[in-house]
């Protein structure tokens, strides 16, 4: 009769509600950054040097949540590192207002508060920038601009029009230290054209590149979609010497 009962509670009792929830990803650490607003991060699993991988957000982004999100994407690859654009929206995100020069201030001052506080455990090169919408024109700015230190990029939402002025002739000098660029947007994403455009303007200047145009997506991959999406492309980045 014993035995009975338990497999009738296991029948009625929702397998949720049996199951041991899931773990939730921690908070992000805070990083502060001189001169500028606090960063967020995630440490290796190793102590080995690592690289970093550097998520630049979307105009009115969230760079906590953000951050963690792609912390469940990322952080096996190294350092995750989410640095904040230095205006607020009307909504209470941030932005970087367009302004890729004082962008790259912050992204190089937080690159160095990183590295000050984990003195040998910060890869100088060869490192991984990720960035979306307002981030991804940030990204292609800065990218094209220190090859050296970024080599691999990871563009969600490219745009062609963001490489302007002296960009192309950047692309071409600089092809050589660019291992690889994974270009990925949704198919439902207005600037999908944009996104080809700016890969074949890759392939032109002779740079490792691939596009993916995801079917049924917007402009935003869901949450829950990330890590189905994005390990791959950053794996195939990673694994350019």
């Amino acid at each position: 009769m014993a035995t009975l009962l338990v497999a009738l509670v296991a029948l009625l009792t929702p397998r949720g509600a049996m199951a041991k929830e899931a773990p939730t990803t921690p908070d992000p650490m805070v990083l502060e950054v001189p001169g500028f607003g606090d960063a967020y991060f995630y440490k290796p699993r190793s102590k080995a040097r690592r690289r970093v991988l550097f998520y630049l957000h979307g105009r009115g982004g969230n760079p906590f949540e953000d951050c963690r999100k792609w912390a469940r994407v990322a952080r096996q690859f190294g350092w995750v590192v989410c640095p904040q654009g230095p205006s607020t929206t009307d909504t209470g995100g941030r932005a970087w207002s367009n302004d890729a020069d004082t962008a790259r201030r912050i992204v190089d001052a937080t690159f160095a508060a990183l590295s000050d506080k984990f003195k040998g455990r910060v890869r100088a090169r060869g490192n991984v920038l990720m960035g979306f919408s307002e981030g991804a024109f940030i990204a292609q700015q800065i990218g094209v601009r220190d090859p050296a230190r970024w080599s691999r990029w990871l563009i969600l939402a490219a745009n062609d029009r963001y490489w302007y002025g002296d960009a192309p002739q950047l692309l071409e000098q600089n092809h050589s230290k660019i291992r690889r660029v994974f270009l990925f947007t949704g198919e439902d994403d207005q600037v999908a054209e944009n996104t080809r455009r700016a890969g074949e303007m890759l392939k032109t200047a002779h740079i490792r590149v691939k596009v993916k145009i995801a079917p049924g997506i917007g402009h935003e991959v869901p949450a829950d979609r990330m890590i189905t999406n994005y390990r791959r492309p950053l794996r195939w980045l990673i694994a350019a010497r």
